[in-house]
């Protein structure tokens, strides 16, 4: 767990309090520094105070969504309305207005990692959907070229992109990726030498 603020009473007031729970605590005083542990450690949670030299907790965690999705409570000496906006398009779980009761910072503290990780579940499942989705209009699609190319049947094409994963023993979507790019490659292939063709016939004239 990363936690970045300018006051070191405050980082180390705070990284006693959650060593004693059982975290393992990253300090930073400033923002370059909290940005490079973030992205180096990669830590479960990051508590970020608003103001910080070099740069505010807003573009740290700016920074660290886009590298790499660190979870982000913020810390702020300011209950404005801006901020607060701020902090939640960039992406805060919660957002604590200092001065912080340590009593309190736990229970926010937990609830925070348990949303982060389902977050994190549902990225999973929807990327492993997106791949899915995608593999199966690879295959669609390669069955119908060969549908169109060969005058095969739907169940022919099928069956014969599943004979050729099987002499290759790779998986059914593989071998309709590839017949796709190298259609797809053909098709780009054809329209260049016709652009050749098109702009030699137009020199001649």
């Amino acid at each position: 767990m990363l936690i970045a603020n300018d006051d070191h009473l405050t980082v180390t007031e705070l990284g006693e309090r959650l060593r004693a729970a059982g975290y393992k605590v990253i300090e930073a005083c400033d923002g370059p520094t909290a940005l490079a542990a973030g992205a180096s450690e990669k830590p479960d949670l990051a508590i970020l105070d608003h103001e910080m030299a070099g740069l505010n907790g807003i573009e740290v965690a700016r920074a660290l969504a886009a590298s790499s999705a660190v979870p982000v409570i913020f810390l702020s000496a300011q209950d404005d309305e801006r901020i607060v906006n701020e902090a939640i398009s960039a992406g805060a779980l919660s957002y604590i207005v200092k001065p912080i009761d340590p009593d309190r910072l736990l229970p926010i503290v937990r609830a925070a990692l348990q949303r982060a990780r389902e977050t994190q579940a549902l990225r999973e499942q929807s990327e492993k959907l997106r791949m899915v989705l995608e593999r199966e209009q690879n295959v669609s699609a390669a069955a119908g070229l060969l549908m169109a190319t060969l005058g095969l049947g739907k169940q022919e094409a099928f069956e014969r992109l599943r004979h050729r994963a099987r002499s290759r023993r790779v998986r059914l979507d593989d071998v309709a990726a590839e017949l796709v790019r190298a259609y797809d490659e053909a098709g780009r292939l054809t329209q260049q030498y016709a652009e050749a063709g098109t702009r030699k016939i137009g020199e001649q004239r």
